[in-house]
C-alpha cells in the first residue's frame, strides 16, 4: 500500500510518522512506498485560531490530490491541530 503524509504542520509528528513506518515495514520485511507533501504551519494556525475549517479542508484536498497524483492510497494527517477539521475534510476526500 502506498501511504501519503500531509506533514509539515507537525515536524516532530511528522517525523515520528515516518520513523514507526519505516520500522514497521522492516519488521515485516516489506518495502515501504511513502509519499510526504508540505502543509504551511503558520497557515494552519491562522485557520486553526479563525476555525476556518473550509479554507484548511481546500489545502488538504489539494494536497492530497498531489498524493493521489503520487499513487497514495491512503493518506494521514500528521499534526494533532491540523485534525480541527478532520471531519469535514474526511467528509470530501
Amino acid at each position: 500500500m502506498h501511504i501519503g503524509l500531509i506533514g509539515g504542520i507537525g515536524p516532530a509528528a511528522t517525523d515520528f510518522y515516518y520513523r514507526r513506518l519505516i520500522a514497521a515495514f522492516a519488521g515485516r520485511h516489506t518495502a515501504l512506498d511513502l509519499t510526504i507533501v508540505h502543509a504551511d504551519t503558520p497557515t494552519l494556525l491562522r485557520h486553526l485560531a479563525a476555525d476556518d475549517r473550509e479554507a484548511q479542508v481546500a489545502i488538504y484536498t489539494r494536497l492530497t490530490a498531489r498524493l493521489v497524483a503520487a499513487g497514495a492510497e491512503c493518506v494521514v494527517v500528521t499534526s494533532i491541530a491540523g485534525h480541527f477539521c478532520i471531519e469535514e475534510f474526511a467528509a470530501v476526500s
